[in-house]
């Protein structure tokens, strides 16, 4: 964990920690993973449990490299709303883009359903960690 500016609360703190790392990633491969078990359960179990497998290892993933994502996009030169933004959009669409094509070559019944929960949560969290990038992050490179 890199301190940014003032150090957070300890409730902050403990929360970055759950978010941040393995126990995040564990976290969010088995939420994620559930979720999505149930909502492709109309279609059968293997279906079913593909798409929770398919969804967890994703969600396990980008839980733990999506921080490292938006501060390599944030790099470069411009302003640092720009560099925010631009890490945010980035991050979001390749994130996206890899999550939709995974699930439709996996064949994922109800892949709207299946990342829907996902959707406000990692809006949220690329945002404000964008955000906050902007405010106390990296310099821009040349």
């Amino acid at each position: 964990m890199t301190a940014l500016a003032s150090p957070p609360t300890a409730v902050g703190a403990r929360l970055l920690q759950l978010a941040d790392g393995w126990t995040g990633a564990c976290l969010g491969l088995l939420f994620y993973g559930g979720w999505a078990v149930w909502a492709n359960s109309d279609y059968g179990w293997q279906a079913a449990a593909r798409a929770g497998a398919l969804h967890g290892s994703i969600s396990f993933l980008v839980t733990l490299s999506g921080t490292l994502l938006m501060k390599q996009l944030f790099r470069g030169s411009g302003s640092p709303l720009w560099r925010g933004a631009r890490a945010c959009m980035g991050a979001l669409c390749i994130i996206y883009t890899i999550v939709l094509g995974a699930h439709w070559i996996n064949g994922t019944p109800e892949i709207l359903l299946t990342i829907a929960p996902g959707l406000p949560i990692t809006l949220f969290f690329c945002l404000s960690f964008c955000l906050g990038l902007a405010r106390y992050g990296l310099p821009p490179t040349g």
